[in-house]
């Protein structure tokens, strides 16, 4: 039985290195979209969305790894919570990494640089988003309650921000109506910006849940 038990801790480490892996991918797959963004590189853009297939992978990875375990070893209560929790991260952090290649799309379908609209607003969200992401992980690798919290306050100033910057490229749309498709495409990635902050909000309240065994509401 101690064997056993030594093999499942184990395999569990083995997952939440699987877990922190994604995270630090998805991570990457933020800062290098940012700059996608920012440069209007569309070699960048494509190394984005190019690059999403492999943390689709170890996403699919890590709900097997932890299927398995459930399935093997029957784990209860904290285990049990630890494991599902997992999944869920990583179900989280694929998500957020696929709208991180929305965005690169979008990059790819503006036609016109240096764009006609100031950015500057979603510089500022994706900075957020990089601390909110680097905060998550952090969380995670300490079972920190109350970095997990934080998150709120964080994805607070995402959705302020990305409301900011809707509401400035609707006035734009008004004055310069010629180049309303340019603009639509500014306006998805303020959408993908703050729902890439609700995935990572629910992220920590996964934690919140694995730590307590309750639910937490974080947008509450």
């Amino acid at each position: 039985m101690a064997a056993n038990r030594t093999i499942f801790g184990e395999n569990l480490a083995v997952l939440d290195q699987k877990v922190f892996l994604l995270a630090r991918k998805t991570m990457q797959q933020i800062a290098t979209t940012a700059e996608a963004l920012e440069k209007y590189d569309r070699e960048i853009a494509l190394k984005v969305i190019k690059n999403d297939n492999e943390l689709d992978a170890l996403e699919l990875e890590i709900n097997d790894d932890a299927i398995l375990l459930i399935a093997k070893q029957q784990p209860v209560a904290t285990d049990l919570r630890r494991l599902v929790t997992a999944m869920k991260i990583a179900s989280d952090l694929e998500r957020i990494a696929d709208y991180a290649g929305n965005i690169s799309k979008a990059v790819l379908r503006v036609e016109t640089f240096p764009y006609v609209i100031d950015i500057s607003l979603l510089k500022e969200a994706f900075e957020t988003l990089l601390d909110m992401t680097e905060t998550a992980i952090v969380a995670y690798r300490d079972g920190d309650i109350e970095k997990a919290k934080a998150l709120s306050d964080l994805d607070n100033i995402i959705d302020d921000t990305t409301y900011k910057a809707l509401r400035q490229y609707m006035r734009h749309m008004s004055l310069q109506p010629v180049v309303v498709d340019e603009i639509m495409q500014f306006t998805n990635i303020c959408r993908y910006i703050e729902r890439m902050g609700d995935h990572l909000t629910n992220v920590g309240e996964h934690l919140i849940y694995m730590a307590k065994g309750k639910h937490y509401d974080l947008n509450s």
